[in-house]
């Protein structure tokens, strides 16, 4: 016993050395208001029972774990962060009692079980909230610890970004279905840089590995609830838990470094599993003449849509990508009624059967209540649309790619094209018509794209009119005139990246991003070696995304679980230079020509 006691106070200690910082502590002989900021974190003195402690108590009155820290602490969002594996089906409670947490249990501890308890981020400091760094507790209810542990990352599927919070679930179960209905044999939170350490495994086990959001922290899948990821192979650990490994260091958070050199054993991407229960989710009137149909499955089977009083050829309906979506437009400039049925004939999921029956909805469409104004008799009546809207978009940096983008608010009943100019003025003052071709975007009725038929010259003006009362919606509604004029970058501090892009065999979708990943600054679709230029990019930090697009739909497909189909690859290309650790960003100065070549094969081999 004297030997794990020393054991205990030597683990302590190492965590106090990690913790405590150079001379930056609170002046705690000054009154509240002065001194500097407390920026330590709480330290971890003692942990009763000690760590890695065997023949735990089982029974709920007495199975709890004490963590006694060297200053009061508050507890932060404790039934989210505080995690035991294997988990239970009622989560640990932890509560103050003054300078410790106590965890308890609610239900009896399996025997002979060895069990890990994670604080995540659930404690902080009562004065400044500095978070205490993710810690996990060993201890088994039998008479040894097992030794083992698997380590990985979580990362979005289509971003790969990490992401936190997760749970991970190792299976012993090999049935399809024990995601769904069974707890896991061990489980494990991914922290705030998507790293995850399931711990105290047995040796000689095979695992199916799984993560999911779990949003109601039942440790069990709920497909239309949450977002998902699997391992394709089955796993059976072989790293040990031992003090110096470094998957195992205690870091904190905020150690950038520290926090990506730990090493992976496995990546799981997550992603949002297609609905495989049809029915129809949300319906609404958006106008009067404009309603809207959502699905909770994609390309639901509809065998009819009828709206009483509306002749079916006077309907337009539109689509999203996956026909989970659908906008109707009724094309009659009548009289239309301010309360429409509709009989909606469609394939829904029987829920006792799980198989698709045809079944018809009577649905009323309430039209929504236009802005009133007072007319000039005094009288509050409902304002009248008197301009259809209309959107060009010719953005400078994207028009030599995506051309002029025109989006009408409502499908176009009259579209004279033919009458739209536009006139390029050079640097002389001398203009001269711009020949154009006009397309219609194939996911979207109201989207047209100009394109224009000559090169843009860098120093021309170009100016695009249309004139008024050009375009007529299906309101009978016209278009206002509009001037735009537009000309490519001239500014000198711009930049450009060319990306080379070489052994190329499939089709892949590659996007210069932000550093966050959530702006897209231009696309490319390729399927043979190509050479792509980025212009005009301000001085910042950039990532290139690759997206392996077998199916060429310009879309990052997602997976399927059961079908153990995972998402499109997506590869973030990893950049040698200045940046160290944050090699997937590449920081650009002002007038600079980068030229990055990249080895597509070699990134998805």
């Amino acid at each position: 016993m004297k030997g794990k006691n020393l054991l205990n106070a030597a683990i302590v200690l190492g965590i106090m050395s990690i913790l405590i910082f150079p001379p930056s502590c609170a002046n705690t002989s000054s009154p509240p208001t002065g001194g500097p900021k407390d920026t330590i974190p709480p330290v971890l003195v003692a942990v009763t029972p000690f760590m890695n402690s065997t023949m735990h108590p089982r029974d709920v009155k007495h199975s709890q774990v004490s963590f006694e820290f060297d200053e009061y602490v508050v507890l932060n969002n404790p039934n989210s962060y505080i995690f035991l594996s294997p988990p239970q089906s009622k989560p640990p409670t932890a509560k103050i009692k003054g300078k410790k947490v106590v965890v308890s249990f609610q239900e009896p501890l399996d025997s002979s079980r060895s069990y890990s308890l994670s604080l995540g981020e659930a404690i902080k400091d009562n004065n400044e909230g500095n978070p205490f760094p993710p810690f996990t507790f060993s201890f088994s209810t039998g008479d040894h610890v097992d030794s083992l542990f698997v380590s990985g990352n979580i990362v979005e599927a289509s971003t790969m970004l990490p992401m936190s919070n997760i749970t991970v679930l190792f299976h012993t179960d090999p049935s399809d279905s024990a995601i769904f209905k069974v707890r896991p044999r061990a489980a494990a939170k991914s922290d705030l840089w998507g790293y995850f350490t399931v711990r105290n495994l047995p040796a000689d086990t095979v695992y199916r590995v799984f993560a999911i959001e779990d949003l109601n922290n039942n440790n069990m899948y709920d497909p239309d609830m949450e977002r998902v990821a699997f391992l394709d192979t089955l796993v059976v650990p072989t790293r040990v838990i031992r003090d110096s490994i470094p998957e195992l260091a205690t870091v904190m958070m905020t150690d950038t470094a520290a926090c990506l050199a730990r090493p992976a054993q496995i990546t799981l991407s997550m992603f949002k599993e297609m609905s495989s229960k049809q029915l129809l989710r949300a319906k609404e009137r958006v106008s009067r003449r404009q309603m809207y149909l959502k699905f909770s499955a994609p390309y639901p089977q509809i065998d009819s849509l009828l709206l009483d009083g509306i002749s079916p050829d006077k309907l337009i309906t539109e689509h999203n990508y996956y026909h989970d979506s659908l906008t109707i437009w009724i094309n009659d400039q009548g009289p239309i009624p301010d309360t429409l049925q509709m009989r909606l004939t469609y394939h829904r999921t029987d829920d006792s059967l799980n198989i698709l029956v045809p079944v018809t909805d009577t649905i009323r469409m309430i039209r929504p209540k236009g802005k009133m104004v007072e007319n000039r008799w005094g009288e509050m009546v409902e304002e009248a649309d008197t301009v259809a809207v209309y959107q060009v978009d010719a953005s400078p940096e994207k028009i030599d790619q995506e051309g002029i983008v025109i989006l009408f608010e409502s499908p176009m009943v009259t579209t004279p094209f033919d009458s739209i100019t536009v006139i390029s003025k050079n640097t002389r003052e001398q203009t001269a018509p711009v020949q154009f071709s006009v397309e219609r975007d194939t996911a979207n009725i109201r989207r047209f794209i100009l394109r224009l038929n000559e090169k843009l010259t860098t120093g021309y003006e170009y100016t695009l009119r249309i004139p008024d009362s050009l375009f007529m919606d299906i309101d009978g509604i016209y278009c206002d005139s509009l001037v735009k004029t537009f000309s490519l970058p001239q500014d000198e501090s711009l930049s450009s990246l060319t990306i080379e892009a070489n052994n190329v065999k499939e089709r892949y979708m590659i996007e210069l991003v932000d550093e966050k990943r959530t702006k897209v600054y231009r696309t490319y679709h390729i399927d043979t070696a190509s050479v792509l230029l980025f212009p005009y990019l301000k001085a910042g930090k950039y990532s290139v995304r690759i997206t392996e697009d077998k199916n060429g739909n310009g879309q990052i497909d997602t997976g399927n679980l059961l079908e153990r189909r995972q998402p499109e690859k997506v590869m973030m290309f990893r950049f040698n230079n200045q940046l160290g650790n944050n090699a997937y960003i590449t920081e650009i100065p002002e007038r600079t020509e980068l030229i990055q070549t990249i080895d597509i094969g070699e990134m998805f081999k």
